[in-house]
């Protein structure tokens, strides 16, 4: 898809969850995968299971501990961090994205792994970002819907 805009999927519980948002991120072309606090299944085999899919695309994964050293790491220039309504407050805008990659800024999108989903001081990481949908879809829907958006326009 394009270089600067990277997608973390933080605290994941579930080897399925993890390698079915994977296939999604891959699907789409993301380059680098960024997944933080990996617990559980996820930590023990989701991870090394989605690491090979990964390094076998030609792709890139960073696994951290958590969000502050994924921006310690990355130094993004915006976080989206998506969250359901009525939890985030500012509707997606694909195109004010589309505009913030073309102008050469780093981007993450930050997705919750696990229900309830991100917490309050998580959201705090970015602009709390929802889609526009008429009930929660999870993840890997609201990912694949996002992403699908951003691949029209780019």
């Amino acid at each position: 898809m394009i270089d600067n805009l990277y997608v973390a999927i933080h605290n994941v519980t579930g080897i399925q969850k993890i390698k079915e948002a994977v296939q999604v991120l891959m699907g789409f072309g993301i380059k680098t995968v960024i997944i933080s606090k990996a617990v559980g299944s996820a930590a023990m085999q989701g991870v090394p299971q989605v690491q090979k899919l990964i390094f076998k695309e030609g792709k890139n994964l960073l696994y951290v501990e958590d969000i502050p050293d994924m921006i310690e790491l990355l130094v993004p220039d915006e976080i989206y961090v998506i969250a359901p309504q009525p939890y985030a407050k500012h509707k997606f805008d694909p195109d004010d994205l589309v505009q913030k990659l073309n102008e050469q800024k780093k981007v993450v999108l930050l997705f919750g792994g696990s229900e309830p989903g991100l917490s309050k001081l998580e959201l705090q990481y970015g602009i709390d970002t929802y889609l526009e949908v008429p009930a929660d879809i999870g993840t890997i829907g609201t990912a694949a819907i996002i992403l699908y958006q951003l691949y029209q326009r780019l």
